[in-house]
């Protein structure tokens, strides 16, 4: 942990930024200034994190008015939070403000880069866009500025929004590599992905992605999950990001070891642990999350059984999970349970990370409590296409305490969640 949260400053409204300037407002964005005169040309983007969004449009705003050049930025420090998460896609990561730039203007983007000096590795990388380099919150491509097709000499080709390589569609001349630092991979990382080659991915998400790969140090033919988090991807008001939780599972996986819980969990494989890197080679376990079942009609009491003999060794050990919800077990194919993602996991009397993926009101102050409280939860509330349904990730717990149990898998969390909260003992 890097000390207290920070105060985080809302997003500035359009007229305090642009004065009499012409806006529009829409569900998500501030459009700001004259409408782009051409349907197509460079977009660039500069991301903002939940600490440096108002300042950083503050900088931004005067040179760009100055420019006549149109602009928008996302409306509200809780749609930023979704924007760098991932919840709107992938490719949407760090999008804080998109610059439609129609042609290359050398002194916008000198006086841009100037605006944006601060604020050097800050912020997340955009996904599918090219970086100007030199640690600034600064990327661009070319794409479409209405609807999704490109103009290329005689010919129409779809805007390719969600292929790196396509950043700069063939045919475009590449005219903003001259404003750019070229930035080259780190050896050590290339060498371990070369390593572990990934062949597809799993889950995309601002702090982290999930991808399958191949052992190419086993002797024999071995399937391993990636786990990478990502340098100041989706961070957080205490200033830690996705390189900070993958580290802190990393040590857990540890713990688990070192206490006789290995077996709980996928193998550690391998890792690789940079200030700006974090790597998680994982054991592949051919299996469901228990999330799956839940949606699918296969959820059993007996797997909630295993769970809960499960968080009951790990609390005997002197740990807690953090983040103990369907979503983070999965059923192998030997019918065994085990638990993933330990983001927020921790040892029993330590500060805990302020990380959660939603609120129980009350939230029991024993993480014991909270690990058994969370599970029951996320049992019992209801899901949308494979997603908790609530909009701001708060759960009422007397609102869980009143349903009607319609299945033996409701029953039994429902009475477990009653002897959670009436029961003072974990």
């Amino acid at each position: 942990m890097r000390g207290a949260p920070a105060a985080v400053a809302e997003i500035p409204h359009p007229r305090k930024l642009l004065g009499d300037g012409q806006f529009v407002e829409s569900e998500h964005w501030y459009a700001c200034g004259p409408p782009p005169p051409a349907t197509q040309g460079w977009k660039l983007y500069v991301p903002l994190t939940l600490l440096n969004a108002a300042e950083t449009l503050a900088r931004l705003s005067p040179p760009l008015i100055r420019a006549g050049t149109h602009f928008k930025y996302i409306k509200t420090i809780k749609l930023l939070r979704k924007l760098n998460a991932g919840s709107f896609g992938y490719t949407q990561i760090g999008k804080g403000v998109v610059i439609y730039l129609v042609e290359p203007d050398a002194r916008l983007i000198d006086r841009l880069k100037e605006a944006l000096a601060p604020f050097r590795g800050q912020t997340p990388a955009v996904p599918c866009a090219r970086p100007f380099g030199a640690d600034l919150p600064l990327y661009y491509r070319y794409g479409s500025y209405r609807g999704d097709l490109l103009e290329l000499g005689t010919t129409k080709t779809q805007d390719n929004r969600y292929d790196a390589g396509a950043a700069v569609p063939e045919g475009v001349m590449d005219a903003l590599a001259a404003y750019a630092t070229p930035v080259p991979e780190p050896e050590e990382v290339r060498a371990f992905l070369l390593r572990y080659p990934v062949f597809e991915a799993l889950v995309q998400q601002g702090k982290c992605g999930v991808f399958l790969a191949l052992d190419f140090a086993s002797e024999e033919f071995r399937q391993v999950v990636l786990k990478v988090g990502y340098y100041r991807g989706q961070v957080q008001p205490d200033g830690t990001d996705g390189c900070d939780f993958l580290r802190r599972e990393l040590v857990f996986y540890r713990r688990l070891r070192a206490r006789g819980l290995a077996d709980v969990a996928p193998a550690l494989v391998d890792a690789f642990d940079d200030p700006r890197k974090v790597i998680l080679a994982l054991e592949h376990l051919p299996g469901t999350t228990l999330l799956v079942k839940k949606l699918q009609g296969e959820l059993t009491v007996e797997h909630l059984e295993r769970c809960w003999a499960t968080m009951e060794r790990v609390h005997r050990a002197g740990l807690y999970l953090g983040d103990a919800k369907i979503a983070n077990f999965i059923a192998d194919d030997g019918g065994d349970v085990h638990v993933l993602d330990f983001e927020a996991a921790g040892v029993l009397g330590e500060e805990p990370p302020a990380i959660r993926t939603f609120f129980l009101h009350p939230e029991p102050e024993d993480p014991r409590r909270a690990d058994q409280a969370h599970f029951l939860a996320s049992v019992l509330y209801p899901y949308e296409s494979g997603r908790y349904s609530w909009e701001d990730r708060h759960v009422d717990v007397q609102d869980l305490l009143a349903l009607e149990p319609d299945t033996a898998v409701a029953d039994w969390s429902l009475q477990k969640l009653r002897a959670v909260f009436l029961d003072a003992s974990p």
